[in-house]
C-alpha cells in the first residue's frame, strides 16, 4: 500500500518537474506598441513628418481644425527603440520640438505644439536615455529552479524507496 502511494507521489513529482521545465522554456512575446505623436494648431493641409536621424518614421497631413497624428512604430527601417530622439518637420522645415520615443506612450493633451525652428535648422538632438535591458534577458534563475526541482524529485523517490524497503 505504502509502496503504491510512494510510486504515485514520485510520478506526480516527475510530472511536475517535466511540466515546470516546459513552462519555463516557453516565452510569450507581446507586440511592441507605437508612440503616438499628435498635436493641433497647424495650417490645414500642411505636412508633418517624424524622423529618427535622417530616416522618416511617419508622416501626416494636417486635417480640419489643425489636428495631426502620427503612429511611430518601434523597429522598422530606422530601428526605432525606447530612448531614441524623434524630430519633426512641418512642410519640410525643421520643428523646434523633439520627443523621446517610448513605445505605447504619447504626449500629454493637447499634444505637441510644433513650431518651425528659426531658419529651419535642425534642433539639437538629446542623448538617448539609458534604459539598460529593462529587466529583459536571461538571468539563469529558471535553470536553477529546474535543477532544484529535479534534485527534490530524486530525493523524494530515494526516500520513498528507502521507506518501503525497511518494512
Amino acid at each position: 500500500m505504502i509502496r503504491k502511494i510512494a510510486m504515485v507521489g514520485a510520478a506526480a513529482i516527475a510530472a511536475l518537474v517535466l511540466m515546470g521545465t516546459a513552462a519555463l522554456g516557453t516565452a510569450s512575446a507581446q507586440a511592441a506598441l507605437p508612440y503616438k505623436a499628435y498635436g493641433t494648431g497647424l495650417t490645414v493641409g500642411a505636412t508633418v513628418e517624424a524622423f529618427k536621424g535622417t530616416t522618416s518614421v511617419g508622416k501626416a497631413t494636417v486635417a480640419t481644425g489643425g489636428n495631426w497624428s502620427i503612429d511611430i512604430a518601434p523597429g522598422g527601417t530606422a530601428n526605432v527603440a525606447n530612448g531614441d530622439a524623434i524630430r519633426f518637420t512641418i512642410n519640410g522645415a525643421n520643428a523646434t520640438q523633439t520627443v523621446t520615443f517610448q513605445g505605447g506612450q504619447f504626449p500629454a493633451p493637447p499634444g505637441l505644439a510644433l513650431t518651425v525652428a528659426a531658419g529651419g535648422a535642425a534642433p539639437a538632438t538629446p542623448a538617448p536615455a539609458k534604459t539598460g535591458n529593462a529587466g529583459l534577458g536571461a538571468t539563469g534563475t529558471s535553470m536553477a529552479l529546474v535543477v532544484v526541482l529535479g534534485v527534490f524529485a530524486a530525493t523524494m523517490v530515494v526516500g520513498a524507496r528507502a521507506a518501503t524497503r525497511g518494512r
